[in-house]
């Protein structure tokens, strides 16, 4: 069975959310931890070029990336999507072997020639796994059944050495399995 809107919705429905696609507050809690992680901002740094930015969410409207990071001159210098993962909470699923780019995300690799990052916060959103553009292309595009969930999606598996891991709750199990940037 194939991924359905159906799917999406009760996947991407918390209780914090209005209805399932409603992400503002992922966005905003993902510009805090930017603020107060300086470890996230160095490592994001590293890919910008020198200067001044500015957020605004939603850069090309509900259905494009999440975020957008803008020059002082105007220009977009890096986009960012963001999800939040329900089976993530305190330690990462044993059950996930790899980090996985969904498919139906490909257009935002396409969209500029600023880098593109990929940020996935855990339930409680006190950590950020974190992949850019150029891991993500390394890796070709299958169809993969997700045996968990009863279903089959088009997705890029990235091995788990290529995520970044940030925040100050990092277990044992994430350190061994992630480059990690926290406590």
């Amino acid at each position: 069975m194939q991924i359905t809107r159906a799917h999406k919705t009760a996947w991407g429905s918390y209780n914090d959310r209005r209805h399932s696609f409603d992400d503002d507050s992922d966005i905003k809690t993902f510009i805090q931890l930017i603020h107060k992680n300086d470890q996230l901002r160095s490592y994001l740094k590293r890919f910008l070029p020198k200067g001044t930015f500015s957020f605004k969410p939603k850069p090309h409207g509900q259905y494009g990336v999440d975020l957008g990071l803008f020059s002082e001159q105007g220009h977009i210098v890096t986009t960012i999507d963001i999800e939040r993962w329900s089976a993530w909470n305190e330690d990462w699923p044993n059950y996930y072997k790899h980090i996985h780019f969904l498919g139906r995300k490909e257009k935002f690799l396409e969209q500029h020639d600023a880098p593109f990052f990929m940020a996935f916060l855990n339930y409680k959103r006190d950590k950020v796994l974190m992949i850019g553009e150029e891991d993500i292309r390394k890796q070709p595009t299958i169809d993969k059944f997700f045996k968990y969930k009863g279903v089959t999606d088009r997705v890029r598996e990235l091995p788990m050495r290529e995520g970044h891991l940030f925040g100050h709750t990092i277990t044992d199990t994430e350190r061994g399995i992630f480059q990690c940037h926290g406590q």
